[in-house]
């Protein structure tokens, strides 16, 4: 395999290349993108990338990523004057401020409780849990109401699992062992599902097939189709899988 063919498999320039088989890792961006050029490369010449990246730290030390400004990029940056004159004029209005907010409060030019009469009669958000199963409706559908349950005892928690697909839809269930992106477009060519997903979450996504899927970062994420399991394997490359699914 020729420099130009590694490069262009891994979407790096012959530059890269060259520096990562001469080791010369001065030339590159800092440990983080070293390191990461580095186990793309071995996974595409099918070797142990843990076993590289142990051996390369434990020999190597590898530089740190330099954030710098130009020498002269023609901005003006702000002096200690600066910024002291407009905290100064910033306090100076908060306080002119609460003084005529106490003033007319002591005159009763301001009815307090007509003020906070809006916000109190907002209902209270009840926040999901990290552990529960986040269920994505397709972006023009309104989303449901959401209606708490009654308080009561109950024995211990249980995983949740995936609710039951709606009429005429497909459901896929993704469960997350590493961040990884996921895109999918459903049987209209619309973008139904687009996000960063974290480790360790599951996202359950309901459409009309087929569905195309952008899935990154495959090798950390499992997926079902309709109950089944889909082997993202065959369809990865270089960390990306993309497929069809009818």
């Amino acid at each position: 395999m020729s420099l130009a063919e590694a490069a262009a498999s891994l979407k790096m320039s012959p530059r890269q290349i060259e520096a990562v088989e001469a080791e010369d890792y001065s030339r590159l961006s800092g440990a983080t993108f070293i390191r990461g050029f580095i186990r793309n490369y071995a996974k595409l010449l099918k070797i142990d990338a843990a076993q590289v990246i142990a051996a390369l730290e434990a020999r190597t030390a590898l530089p740190a990523a330099e954030l710098s400004a130009p020498a002269d990029s023609g901005v003006r940056m702000p002096s200690g004057a600066d910024r002291q004159g407009k905290g100064t004029v910033a306090a100076t209005l908060f306080a002119l401020t609460l003084l005529g907010i106490a003033v007319a409060l002591y005159f009763n030019v301001v009815d307090l409780g007509a003020l906070l009469k809006p916000y109190s009669d907002v209902p209270a958000v009840l926040k999901p849990s990290s552990e529960q199963t986040q269920i994505v409706q397709p972006l023009a559908q309104p989303l449901a109401a959401v209606v708490p349950a009654p308080l009561a005892e109950a024995p211990a928690a249980v995983p949740a699992a995936p609710p039951a697909s709606r009429p005429g839809a497909r459901q896929l269930v993704f469960s997350f062992d590493a961040d990884s992106w996921v895109e999918i477009r459903d049987a209209t060519g619309r973008t139904i599902f687009s996000q960063m997903n974290p480790k360790g979450t599951t996202q359950v996504v309901e459409g009309r097939s087929p569905f195309q899927l952008v899935v990154g970062n495959a090798s950390y994420v499992r997926l079902q189709y309709n109950d089944q399991p889909v082997d993202l394997g065959p369809h990865t490359r270089v960390e990306v899988a993309r497929l069809t699914l009818e």
